[in-house]
């Protein structure tokens, strides 16, 4: 290698400065800066100056199943003796898995067991240089490298070629190329940035970029991390339903989605309307994508003609898409420079009475480049909050649900991205392929929920003068493509039926698959297809937003599937908590049972296809035995009285050593003083493993309390006459009142400053949260 010379002045390359955003083609291309951790990979920290420590990351070529080039980005390490993949990359790719058993030290004396190698090729952009590539597959190389946008205070002359642009903006590691390979890569050529500690070093690739950046960094360093990525994305998913605040902080991306919207959507003649999907870079970096296309549609008819259901399902679905004209055959000879072909499979449904085929549309399938059509669309903000829907669907004393059909089938594609949505099709196993255009929002696009839910929204100010109860309806009462809603009486119903109606029809969309308490909501003019009658099945149960209703007898239920065995895993045990989906708490106490077992099982550092170990499996064998007694449960929809006075909410805020929660109830009265008590919501939560002290719990019990409160009456639809909050901890009380510049570090957190007890916090013995 070159030594540093002492004069960089001669160096064309040495003077120009080097702005962030030139290595950033756009905020949104995969670098999720803004969710990423304060971490960064490195090997040291310098007590006296805070930096952040660029690696050497490239972006190389590497061959897929099909022997088709890739995109892939790399980190190269000389301190690693082996080179590794992640195991989504390997599967992106699909490469063939093969079965090792080796075992990877890490710092610290840590270690683990890889099952999983692969074999690959790679190659620089020119071809020049290319080599045989195996690779150990692990779940996760390290988190996002950089963790944040670094300002690089130096600049490349037109005549250094970089390894990998966008180097220093955070992005995903695919791969990982160790000291088997490192050296091979080393070119002759070093730059040295004037004043600074970065170092440009050639290799095969072109120039990499490494070295420290003075920037507040934190005082967190990972050396050698290796995650399941998956699994963790899993659980974050999981914990994140324990959470209480519906506070959603605006992001970038979700603003350029919205204004994207507003300057782009059109409404026809028809009333139907028209969208434009919001690109987070150019298309023209999706290449070839017509071969993987046609390998699907390959693949798929050699099954077609063995299962003649399934070929007649396939079949009438594009043949409906066609002739609604959502879908339109592309002349061989007219094929756009620009494309995206998406591949498709469908998934038989035999338990569904309509809709038996669903069609998948993957457009998450990688071109050449490794990239799809999903990795440069801008998703939008597409949260619905579900337990505002179904609380204000409990308010109503004649209540209906019903489906908007084929939703995404009436929402227009704006003509020009049309060609970003292709498909192939072919009439035979032996026939020719031919290519389809969709005219329309497909489901298999990730901003397809933000395209469904801001449509909706814009119908509703749209139509709102001429249907003003269904606007309020679309607005508030709609999750995706489902409407609960409901009103105080059957003439109030019945309108907002009818303007529900009128107002989708008027973009051409229509309403089936209606359920409702009251037969005279389902017998007349309006509800023209039904999914339930009274005079056939009284018990009848009907799946909205997630959760069982029994219309006939207006009341929830719950229905548990879970197969008894002989033993299970710590990855079933996960498995089975998931499926129990509970948005208001209705099983909090049956939940938290089996959340406490899983966090023994955390504690006891099983890997997540050991069988779980006595007693921690016999208590779960029990657990799932008595499971079935939650099919018994039965819980009120209608929460009010034909004649209410006045509303009551009596919340309650209890901890143990092992759980901490909340429950709010509500006290509706009628004449004579008489009083109707309901369960609204419960939130019971795991303690963390770390021992806290129970009046500390109690503490954040209360606060747990007076957020699910805040959560309630942040609905308009109640008209709440008094507060009564209970606990059974004078210490917490006692902390409540105190003035936080009085209290210690941990009751000054912010969870608790913002903590305001809207109402009567009252002494009470009983903790009934469980």
């Amino acid at each position: 290698m070159n030594e540093r010379p002492r004069d960089n002045s001669g160096n064309p390359a040495s003077h120009l400065k080097l702005d962030a955003l030139a290595f950033v083609p756009n905020q949104s291309e995969d670098t999720p800066g803004a969710n990423s951790q304060s971490q960064f990979v490195a090997t040291g920290i310098e007590k006296d100056k805070p930096k952040n420590v660029l690696l050497s990351t490239i972006r190389t070529l590497v061959k897929n199943k099909f022997l088709q080039w890739a995109e892939v980005r790399c980190l190269l390490d000389v301190g690693s003796q082996t080179s590794l993949c992640t195991r989504v990359c390997a599967e992106r790719l699909q490469l063939k898995i093969e079965k090792v058993n080796t075992i990877v030290s890490c710092v610290n004396d840590a270690s683990m067991i890889v099952r999983n190698c692969v074999k690959t090729s790679a190659a620089n952009r020119d071809k020049s240089f290319g080599r045989e590539l195996l690779m150990l597959v692990v779940n996760k190389i390290t988190d996002f490298i950089p963790n944040k946008v670094i300002n690089v205070d130096v600049d490349v002359s037109e005549f250094v070629s970089l390894a990998a642009h966008g180097f220093n903006a955070p992005n995903k590691i695919d791969m990982l190329l160790g000291a088997d390979i490192f050296y091979e890569l080393l070119r002759a050529g070093q730059i040295y940035a004037q004043n600074s500690q970065l170092l440009l070093q050639n290799t095969v690739f072109g120039y990499v970029v490494s070295g420290s950046v003075d920037q507040v960094a934190e005082n967190r360093v990972h050396c050698g991390l290796i995650l399941d990525d998956d699994l963790n994305k899993t659980l974050k998913q999981f914990w994140e339903i324990e959470s209480i605040d519906a506070e959603c902080t605006g992001n970038t991306e979700a603003s350029l989605c919205e204004d994207h919207f507003v300057r782009t959507h059109k409404r026809n003649k028809d009333g139907r309307y028209g969208v434009s999907m919001a690109l987070s870079r150019d298309p023209s970096c999706l290449r070839n994508s017509k071969d993987m296309a046609v390998r699907q549609i390959n693949s798929l008819w050699k099954r077609l003609p063995k299962d003649s259901e399934y070929l007649s399902l396939y079949t009438d679905f594009l043949r409906e898409y066609e002739d609604l004209g959502n879908l339109e055959r592309v002349a061989e000879s007219s094929e756009p420079p620009t494309q995206y072909y998406i591949p498709h499979h469908g998934v038989l449904r035999p338990d569904k009475l309509t809709a038996k085929l669903r069609v998948v549309f993957n457009a998450s399938s990688p071109t050449t480049t490794g990239i799809s059509l999903n990795d440069i669309l801008m998703k939008g903000n597409v949260i619905e909050d579900v337990f505002q829907t179904i609380f204000r669907f409990r308010t109503h004393k004649f209540a209906f649900t019903t489906d908007i059909q084929k939703m995404y089938w009436q929402i227009l594609i704006d003509r020009d991205q049309q060609d970003l949505q292709l498909i192939v099709w072919k009439t035979g196993p032996n026939a020719e392929v031919s290519a389809y255009r969709l005219k329309t929002v497909t489901y298999g696009i990730s901003n397809a929920p933000f395209l469904d839910i801001r449509f909706l929204q814009q119908l509703a100010e749209d139509e709102k003068s001429r249907f003003p109860l269904a606007s309020e309806v679309l607005l508030h009462d709609t999750y995706m493509d489902d409407i609960v809603s409901g009103a105080p009486d059957l003439v109030t119903a019945r309108r907002l039926q009818s303007q529900l109606r009128d107002a989708l029809q008027s973009c051409g969309m229509t309403l089936h698959k209606r359920s409702s308490n009251s037969p005279e909501l389902l017998n007349n003019s309006f509800s023209i297809d039904v999914e339930h009658s009274f005079s056939v099945d009284t018990d009848l149960s009907v799946k909205t937003l997630g959760i069982s209703w029994k219309p006939f007898q207006d009341r929830f239920v719950f229905r548990v599937s879970i197969s008894i065995k002989p033993s299970y895993t710590k990855r079933e045990v996960l498995s089975v908590i998931d499926r129990l989906y509970d948005p208001l708490g209705f099983l909090g106490s049956v939940l938290t049972r089996a959340k406490v077992l899983l966090q023994r099982l955390w504690q006891q550092r099983l890997d997540w296809d050991d069988v779980l170990p006595n007693p921690i499996a016999d208590e779960w064998k029990e657990f799932v035995t008595t499971m079935k007694c939650i099919e018994r449960m039965k819980i009120i929809r209608f929460i009010l009285t034909d004649t209410w006075l006045r509303i009551v909410l009596q919340g309650f805020a209890v901890a143990s050593e092992a759980v901490y929660g909340a429950v709010v109830y509500l006290q509706c009265f009628y004449q004579n003083n008489s009083a109707k008590v309901t369960i609204l919501a419960s939130k019971p939560l795991v303690a963390p493993i770390r021992v806290i002290s129970i009046p500390r719990l109690e503490l954040c019990a209360c606060v747990l309390l007076d957020k699910l409160i805040q959560k309630i009456r942040s609905s308009p639809i109640l008209e709440v006459s008094d507060i009564v909050l209970h606990t059974n901890s004078t210490i917490a009380l006692a902390w409540l009142n105190t003035p936080a510049n009085h209290l210690k570090t941990f009751y000054r957190q912010p969870r608790f400053k913002g903590a305001k007890i809207d109402g009567e916090l009252l002494l009470d013995p009983c903790a009934i949260a469980s």
